[in-house]
């Protein structure tokens, strides 16, 4: 029905409308009955006076109110039951209830509306932040009966993500799990020759705009060289999204499509969409009434894969007939090979790659282009050591550098992971709860968390915490991992650095996405002996607001530019840079 009516339309009329209908249309069938008892069969006629209808209940007035009655009455009940359910569970677990922040309006309909509009306008995650500072480090919004609980402590998006590996659990998650995790071996993450041929077209595109003057968005770059690396280990063939023109000052790379960059358009596009979705919780779809945002955009993504899934099907297919008296090879030199292997399911292979797609290109795109937004922004000592380190142990010209010269660069280690301390890919992240149980704070508070509630805690939160980090948290120091700061604190309690998450959903392509950044910061700073922050060639209105500067809120005084977030951080209007060829 969705494709039909859109979202919200599409749930007002399949759990709304009944609800609003059916009383008044029940009262006016027994009235229209009682003044036509010749249309009853006699088999199946009732006394009259059960019909008997008091006159006023027939009224426009009363129609309503009865409508209105049906349509809330159950949810009050339903309000009203999971109260006394969850006031029982957290007696017998002795616990008490999550802070709730406090609205204006019934449902915190208002809360949820600053918290749609603080992920669209604001610095990434802020409305969070700002409810941690009054809250504490744990907090409930409870939207309309539906509690999202929120910490910066450690203790879904299927549109885009279908059933793959990041958007499933129990037995489906396992199978999704083993089914990729082969793929993601030492011997294929420690390929470098994809890195290199993609990174050596990068830092062309870069030298070609330096030859002119022209300052570049490093954030377009990183997208391009992330989605042409990924498509092409998960695929087998590159989009080749560096091709197209690239995005000049001022503007950005949205006027710049051609047929092939229309799937990285698309997914880009997708990935906002459904980054709004995950914060409104199951009440997105009243702000998609009429249309599914991401409909055209997944057209796009599915139109571009499924002739790529198909002919790997075929050839699949082709081989096993070939084949047919040896034993096939069931390892290909692809994920998608791999997969087609697995299983022939045409929508599992599709949804598997988009998941690894997401992780393998946009979370190491952002990593990239935010450690290169601290070298051009930070003291440029930072970015002198730096590329002293790579000349000394891999040399100014040397294009493969090895894993073993890549592991002996600690301090490019460091900054990578102060990069992803303060700008981590995924600045928060969302599970439920399957079962009512108990939150332990660090002074023994019993929290109660019901069950279904949905918990999201903030990585970006949780990295910059003081009591955790140091009175220096919110400063970038590549140093802190290298002195008695990393003991101290790192050291001390690893689960406070959490940019690739922990425990069993630990990311499969972590080691990946390490290697890729650190290959492409070795090849670049190689090639460029300077790099400066370029304000004027920001698109007008990407820049952080003035009041940025005196908002005494984290961050936000220290920013150059506006980081946001939609399932990963990105910086808004791009990383503008101008940089010297050595």
């Amino acid at each position: 029905m969705d494709a039909v009516l859109g979202p919200g339309a599409s749930q007002f009329v399949s759990d709304l409308l009944p609800k609003l209908i059916t009383p008044p249309a029940v009262i006016i069938l027994l009235d229209w009955l009682q003044k036509h008892p010749d249309s009853v069969p006699a088999s199946l006629a009732v006394p009259s006076p059960v019909l008997s209808l008091p006159p006023w209940l027939l009224t426009p007035t009363s129609l309503v109110i009865s409508s209105l009655v049906a349509t809330i009455s159950p949810s009050v009940l339903s309000i009203a039951f999971q109260s006394l359910r969850e006031r029982y569970e957290m007696w017998q677990l002795n616990a008490i209830r999550v802070p709730i922040v406090k609205g204006k309006l019934p449902g915190n309909f208002d809360v949820l509306q600053a918290m749609v509009q603080s992920f669209e306008e604001e610095y990434a995650v802020q409305f969070l932040s700002d409810n941690a500072e009054k809250y504490g480090n744990l907090f409930c919004l409870r939207f309309l009966g539906e509690d999202l609980v929120n910490t910066f402590v450690w203790e879904r998006g299927g549109a885009i993500t279908g059933s793959g590996v990041f958007n499933s659990d129990g037995e489906r998650w396992k199978f999704h799990r083993n089914m990729t995790r082969p793929f993601f071996s030492r011997e294929r993450i420690t390929d470098f020759e994809i890195f290199r041929r993609h990174s050596d077209q990068a830092v062309d595109l870069i030298k070609k705009r330096c030859l002119v003057g022209e300052a570049i968005d490093l954030q377009d770059i990183a997208g391009r060289l992330t989605m042409d690396s990924a498509t092409e280990f998960l695929f087998g063939r590159s989009v080749d999204s560096m091709s197209s023109p690239l995005p000049l000052p001022g503007s950005t790379m949205e006027d710049n499509m051609d047929t092939e960059n229309g799937f990285v358009k698309a997914f880009n596009a997708a990935l906002s969409v459904v980054g709004k979705r995950l914060y409104a919780g199951t009440h997105w779809r009243w702000f998609e009434f009429w249309s599914d945002k991401t409909r055209p955009h997944m057209k796009v993504i599915h139109e571009y894969l499924d002739p790529i899934v198909n002919e790997a099907l075929k050839k699949r297919g082709e081989k096993l007939l070939e084949d047919k008296d040896k034993e096939v090879d069931k390892e290909g030199s692809t994920l998608l090979e791999d997969l087609v292997a697995s299983t022939q399911d045409r929508a599992a292979i599709r949804d598997e790659l988009l998941n690894i797609l997401l992780a393998g290109r946009d979370t190491t795109a952002h990593a990239i282009t935010a450690i290169f937004y601290f070298l051009a922004t930070e003291d440029k000592k930072i970015f002198n050591r730096l590329r002293q380190e790579i000349l000394d142990v891999v040399g100014p010209t040397n294009p493969m550098p090895s894993v073993e010269e890549v592991k002996e660069m600690k301090y490019l280690r460091a900054v990578i992971n102060e990069t992803l301390r303060l700008m981590p890919s995924i600045p928060a992240n969302i599970r439920q709860a399957n079962k009512s149980s108990v939150w332990v704070s660090g002074d023994g508070t019993r929290y109660y968390i019901p069950k279904g509630a949905t918990a999201t805690w903030s990585t970006i939160g949780l990295h910059r915490r003081k009591d955790l980090w140091g009175p220096d948290a919110l400063i970038f120091d590549p140093d802190r991992w290298l002195d008695e700061r990393n003991k101290k604190y790192y050291l001390a309690n690893p689960f406070i650095y959490l940019p690739f998450h922990g425990g069993p959903r630990i990311c499969l392509g972590q080691q990946f996405a390490l290697n890729e950044a650190s290959f492409f910061v070795i090849r670049l700073l190689q090639a460029f002996d300077e790099i400066n922050f370029s304000p004027e060639s920001f698109p007008a209105g990407t820049l952080p607001p003035e009041e940025w500067k005196t908002s005494g809120k984290a961050r936000k005084p220290m920013e150059k530019v506006h980081p946001m977030t939609h399932l990963t951080m990105y910086i808004k209007g791009g990383l503008w840079v101008r940089m010297r060829e050595a």
